[in-house]
């Protein structure tokens, strides 16, 4: 397994499997992109390592230097200025401080200088059946209004 897998397998784990890219929603197309069939659209959007600080500089393949791009975003991410790629770079990195900051822990207890206590109460039984609608019934009353009605 290349170091590139093994990054791109971590930074699912922490971040989830989808782009930063679409994530921090950067790409602002003016068409809708399309595709010419499913295995098309599922290859364009599969996820591949992107390194923060190029390889070709000494960046290593590593949580820490790395990010999730879909293909086809990896793609376009190339095509930018190397200002707006730094840029997006740096707001990659931006992205993975605050989330690490944000982590949800879960305790069993929790202390609060105040108390909560729960509130009971009960639905009557006639509350919780459904009246089901009787069409017959409906129809004897009606009938039985208008005999009413022309006996007057």
């Amino acid at each position: 397994m290349s170091s590139n897998k093994r990054a791109k397998e971590k930074l699912i784990q922490i971040y989830g499997a989808e782009c930063f890219i679409e994530k921090l929603k950067l790409r602002k197309d003016t068409k809708p992109r399309k595709y010419k069939g499913k295995s098309q659209m599922k290859k364009m959007k599969q996820l591949t390592y992107h390194h923060i600080r190029m390889k070709k500089d000494g960046g290593k393949a590593t949580v820490e230097n790395g990010a999730l791009l879909s293909v086809e975003n990896h793609a376009w991410f190339h095509k930018q200025t190397p200002e707006n790629q730094t840029m997006m770079n740096n707001m990659f990195q931006e992205y993975k401080r605050n989330y690490q900051e944000c982590k949800v822990v879960f305790v069993d207890e929790l202390d609060f200088p105040f108390e909560i206590k729960a509130t009971e109460f009960y639905i009557d039984e006639r509350e919780q059946k459904k009246v089901k609608y009787n069409r017959a019934k409906e129809k004897r009353e009606l009938q039985k209004q208008i005999d009413d009605e022309l006996d007057r």
